[in-house]
């Protein structure tokens, strides 16, 4: 019988996730997770201590970041599994300011509707990760008493086109692509049912991705079967995971050996 053996997606608490890289590893460790990729935001902090625990536990893990793009007014993620992940530290050092003047605008805007918090309250939130976001604002809201939950702070306020919502700044697909190829990556088109992404698939393959996440937690079979009809004809690399972030318990979506294996060669071939 096949099972998952690849997680290509997981994030740790150097960005949004719950766990620190060991934890998140000893999850996968347990669920016989054999290959993996730590893929935080606009982050590399968690893959070291991930690479190394993979060393000793006869596991594999490949570096990744993920991305955030814009297309069309859309919000499009494009995952970057890299060779020369050390060397996307510069240019990621742009997108964590990014990061923290959309943060401070989203904190204007509450005040400005009466829902008064600190932004030093947020940053404490975010204090153990490089990529502070609106999860973190809500997590300071819930703290004020102003909200009773995370959910209510994004279905009233923060969520995409809310009243308190503010865009990421973000780079287009292009540039993100070519930034990935430069470090010898792969570039990949994450969870495309999401933010409506799938509508943009010619645009974003023209702009030079080599995959496509095909197996995610959202995505029902005619999902699945509708990405990998736009996947195989255009060569296209399949890919698949959790996007896991320890909220809840762990369970296992990727790729099973074979298919895995034909993303790795290619990888390694860089």
């Amino acid at each position: 019988m096949n099972s998952v053996v690849a997680d290509l997606h997981l994030h740790t608490n150097a960005s949004d996730g719950s766990y620190s890289p060991s934890a998140l590893c000893e999850i996968l460790k347990k669920n016989k997770i054999k290959y993996f990729s730590i893929t935080d935001h606009d982050s590399i902090r968690s893959i070291q201590e991930s690479i190394e625990f993979a060393e000793k536990n006869e596991m594999t893990c490949i570096p990744g970041v993920e991305y955030s793009t814009i297309n069309n007014g859309r919000q499009v993620h494009i995952i970057g599994y890299l060779k020369d992940y050390e060397k996307a530290g510069e240019l990621l050092e742009s997108r964590k300011r990014d990061r923290v003047e959309r943060a401070e605008k989203i904190v204007n805007l509450l005040r400005e509707r009466n829902i008064q918090i600190d932004f030093e309250d947020v940053l404490l939130e975010a204090h153990e990760t490089e990529s502070v976001g609106r999860n973190h604002i809500a997590h300071a809201m819930m703290k004020t008493g102003q909200i009773n939950d995370i959910r209510e702070a994004f279905e009233k306020y923060i969520g995409d086109n809310k009243p308190c919502y503010v865009p990421k700044m973000s780079f287009t697909i292009e540039e993100t692509v070519n930034m990935i190829h430069s470090l010898r990556g792969l570039a990949v088109m994450a969870h495309p049912f999401e933010n409506d992404a799938y509508t943009d698939r010619e645009e974003i393959y023209a702009a030079g991705i080599d995959g496509v996440e095909v197996y995610t937690p959202k995505n029902k079979t005619i999902h699945t079967d509708l990405l990998l009809e736009f996947a195989n004809p255009r060569n296209l690399l399949v890919t698949g995971g959790s996007d896991y972030h320890g909220a809840n318990l762990y369970y296992p979506i990727g790729l099973h050996e074979d298919v895995f294996q034909i993303f790795f060669e290619k990888w390694r071939s860089l």
